[in-house]
């Protein structure tokens, strides 16, 4: 039987899976203008699909990754509610159909007996879908983010299959604020759980808040920081830029309890959120590897490492393949 995720991680570092969206998408998955990505094959149930999600998961596991995140990123309830075709109209729908992905999951794509099960919850842009995880720009509504995300975080924390919730890509400072109330994280039932946050190559939030107000902010609620919260995390970052940008906030957390030690930036590529499509970024002056990244993410004190959007089975391998040396 393998360690509970808290456990593992005092000794060992955690390899991730990569970007699970644009990997379907390589493969032949037409889902990228769909509301809900990547969950699209668990909405048709269409076979091939389903075959080509196990494949995908064999590749990621056979790469070296030991944690598998459920492919529900883009699948809040209220999107449902919003986007879906009529086959989840209700909470105790909602419930059962996040049962099936966990079942399949756990089931059929990995090995329980040594592979951790992370349950992915998406920002609040997931659901508006229309790029604002690269903006932070939600309106100007007053938006309860509890409230929005209860029913999906809720699950993970009632299902012992998921050993830990990842909240990610969070975009804005007035969001990870939310999810750092003891309202907020009350409801998780003592599950393990990681909050991660989305930033520009300076460090700054999407919706530009600045590493030191964003550091402040999370010191003047470490007092109240409940032990189940393992790390904060960065993740659909750029790249080159992504031991820099820990360097910076953990460098304001010198003495938190909790820093950022969990990375998974994308590919190295620029999304464009006005085309929908990724482009090569044609302004850096140098290139690093895997490998020379891993070990300035090993130096910050990461424990939880993997791969973001565009990242393939082959960038985890070199991921793992880091770790290990």
């Amino acid at each position: 039987m393998k360690p509970s995720i808290t456990d593992y991680l005092k000794t060992e570092v955690l390899i991730l899976d990569g970007g699970s969206g644009s990997e379907l998408e390589n493969r032949g998955l037409t889902i990228g203008k769909n509301p809900f990505w990547s969950t699209v094959p668990f909405l048709t149930k269409d076979a091939s699909q389903l075959n080509i999600v196990r494949e995908m998961y064999k590749d990621f596991r056979d790469a070296g990754a030991r944690a598998l995140s459920t492919i529900t990123y883009q699948s809040s309830y209220h999107s449902h509610i919003k986007y879906g075709d009529g086959s989840v109209t209700n909470r105790q729908e909602y419930s059962d159909f996040l049962d099936y992905i966990i079942g399949f999951t756990y089931e059929k794509c990995i090995d329980s007996d040594q592979d951790y099960l992370i349950g992915s919850i998406g920002p609040y842009a997931s659901y508006l879908s229309d790029g604002s995880e690269y903006t932070g720009d939600y309106g100007f509504a007053t938006i309860n983010f509890a409230s929005y995300y209860e029913p999906q975080a809720t699950k993970f924390a009632s299902d012992s299959r998921i050993d830990l919730i990842a909240f990610e890509t969070i975009p804005n400072l007035e969001e990870i604020t939310a999810i750092m109330q003891q309202e907020f994280t009350g409801m998780l039932q003592g599950k393990p759980f990681i909050i991660s946050i989305s930033t520009d190559r300076e460090g700054n939030m999407r919706d530009g808040t600045t590493p030191e107000r964003l550091c402040n902010t999370i010191r003047q609620h470490m007092g109240t920081f409940p032990p189940n919260l393992l790390s904060f995390g960065i993740n659909c970052v750029e790249f080159q830029s992504s031991d820099i940008i820990l360097q910076k906030l953990n460098s304001l957390l010198h003495d938190c309890p909790v820093k950022f030690h969990a990375v998974y930036p994308n590919s190295g590529e620029l999304y464009d959120a006005k085309t929908a499509k990724w482009q090569r970024n044609m302004n850096i002056t140098f290139e690093p590897t895997w490998e020379h990244l891993v070990s300035k993410f090993l130096a910050q004190g990461c424990k939880i490492i993997g791969g973001c959007c565009r990242t393939t089975p082959k960038d985890i391998k070199q991921i793992a393949d880091a770790v290990r040396k």
